[in-house]
């Protein structure tokens, strides 16, 4: 008889546990859905055109990417792939527009190249890429999809993509530029799309370029 107590004492304890446990297992997966799929806290011009997804850069820093990269914000957004930098390379040439940027970048300018290959793009790979390079800008990953959805937002469906994008979040405006195009005209358009002391409808004389 005391045998039999203790025994369904310790089930009156364990199976609540165990209900609790297997619930928590079993709506996981939705939680995290119905968390990405909750009204944000801000807004902003292209607000919708992003989903609330999480970016990994080369350092292993983590950020929501239009919360915290894009919004309000003057970025140049381009896109390539550790392989994909052999065939159609871009990044030597945006470290050009970088030295054009100055000390302005990662203060009023922020450079972000987003992997097109997030399934085998790792932040230790395209730390490799960045600092090969002498890049100083973030280098972005993540878990597949949220990549996917994102450059979906750009309109990228390839692994190789010669378009950069520059957007000035504060007023809407943005602009689209070759990635390979000569690197003057990617800063003129960051120029033209800067705010303030910054602004400059053309950086140099057309005709002497």
């Amino acid at each position: 008889m005391k045998d039999r107590r203790k025994l369904l004492a310790s089930l009156a304890v364990a199976l609540p546990a165990m209900a609790v446990a297997s619930a928590r297992a079993s709506s996981a997966p939705e939680n995290k859905s119905a968390f990405k799929a909750c009204p944000r806290g801000i807004t902003g011009p292209t607000v919708d055109r992003f989903p609330q997804a999480v970016v990994t850069d080369q350092n292993k820093q983590k950020a929501w990417f239009y919360e915290e990269l894009i919004h309000d914000k003057l970025v140049l957004v381009n896109f390539t792939s550790v392989s994909g930098e052999k065939h159609y390379p871009i990044i030597s040439n945006m470290v050009k527009v970088q030295n054009m940027i100055g000390d302005r970048l990662g203060k009023d300018v922020f450079i972000y190249t987003i992997s097109t290959d997030p399934h085998h793009d790792t932040p230790e790979s395209l730390k490799e890429l960045a600092d090969a390079h002498g890049a100083k800008w973030q280098f972005l990953t993540g878990e597949p999809e949220d990549v996917r959805a994102i450059l979906g937002g750009f309109g990228i469906r390839g692994s190789i993509n010669g378009l950069s994008w520059v957007g000035n979040e504060k007023t809407g405006r943005w602009m689209t530029k070759a990635s390979r195009q000569h690197p003057l005209y990617i800063a003129e358009a960051v120029a033209r799309l800067s705010t303030g002391k910054h602004h400059k409808p053309f950086l140099v004389d057309m005709h002497s370029v």
